[in-house]
């Protein structure tokens, strides 16, 4: 079986990176040796991974045969939130969505729930989601980087995708920084940073009070109640409030709309962590557009790094910048 080898330190962080890009094999048990991980993959990462492949035996999991006609059926790409599994059903699959739903759940015995996505909707950006097989549920717990987030997927926004962007904004964080994440949800940005740098204070901001309710809970959660100023309302209003070291905004369809009062709330000095929607060959273009959007604003900045987080659709990714304000 093909593998990569990892250190068991950044073992998580690559498991989660190929399965944002359907390159995990669930098939078969992720096996460690020493400070070691073999991590079995379905075809060769190629630069995606900096960690070596290696040929090693690994154990199969055991879990119930599909029939072929349904394992045909189960897309190359679905979201796993805790015990749900969100799927995208395709027209020419919409007259056998029960037995989608059925084949998803003996594919993924940690799996319970199978709902239906049908896109994102309202000034909330929450999915709407149908059901499909095994318990009528949409509320779960999901776990990533050693963190609870109790969540429901019909009354809020929450992508198990940018697991890898939020640690690695996380790691980012300086000692004692005091930090605006703008667009909270039910804190998972919010919950990493808290929980894992040891910061001044996170000033958690919402505008869906579903939101603000789970947010509450996982702040209680993972204990970290301490370090965290949780806010309900438009964040434009709570910028004038306070004052922080860096920002993040993760609200990639109309954070542009928010720069301004970003750099309000920033000290003298501070880092912007910005999220857009773009066409790829419109990135550069972007680029350029931010720092001479911000020079008008009478601020010295600088990108000092920019990362495609996912593809957004066909023609379109989501971008992060990380800006450096002066």
């Amino acid at each position: 079986m093909l593998c990569v080898k990892v250190p068991k330190s950044e073992g998580e962080k690559v498991r989660l990176k190929l399965l944002h890009h359907s390159l995990l094999s669930l098939n078969y048990k992720i096996e460690s040796e020493g400070d070691t991980l073999f991590i079995p993959v379905t075809r060769d990462p190629g630069n995606l991974i900096k960690y070596p492949l290696v040929q090693r035996e690994v154990e199969e999991l055991k879990t119930d045969t599909l029939p072929e006609e349904l394992e045909k059926l189960i897309p190359s790409s679905y979201d796993i939130v805790g015990d749900i599994a969100l799927v995208k059903v395709p027209d020419q699959w919409a007259s056998c969505k029960e037995d989608l739903g059925k084949a998803i759940l003996m594919r993924h015995k940690n799996v319970n729930t199978v709902l239906e996505d049908t896109g994102v909707h309202g000034e909330f950006r929450i999915r709407e989601v149908k059901y499909m097989a095994g318990e009528r549920k949409t509320s779960t717990v999901h776990r990533e980087y050693g963190i609870e987030i109790e969540v429901d997927l019909g009354e809020v926004y929450f992508s198990p995708r940018l697991a890898t962007e939020r640690w690695t904004v996380t790691q980012k964080v300086k000692t004692g920084e005091k930090v605006m994440d703008m667009f909270s949800g039910v804190g998972p940005y919010t919950l990493l940073i808290a929980k894992n740098k040891k910061i001044d204070i996170i000033h958690a901001v919402d505008i869906n009070p579903k939101a603000v309710e789970f947010l509450k809970r996982n702040v209680q959660r993972n204990g970290v109640e301490a370090l965290v100023k949780i806010w309900q309302g438009d964040s434009r209003k709570i910028c004038e409030k306070v004052k922080v070291d860096r920002v993040i905004m993760n609200l990639p369809h109309s954070a542009k709309d928010f720069l301004n009062h970003a750099f309000k709330v920033l000290n003298k000095k501070g880092a912007i962590h910005y999220y857009e929607i773009l066409s790829p060959d419109d990135i550069s273009k972007r680029e350029k557009q931010l720092i001479e959007d911000i020079k008008k604003k009478g601020r010295n900045a600088r990108i000092v790094e920019k990362r495609e987080v996912r593809t957004y659709s066909a023609e379109e990714v989501q971008i992060a910048f990380d800006i450096i304000i002066e």
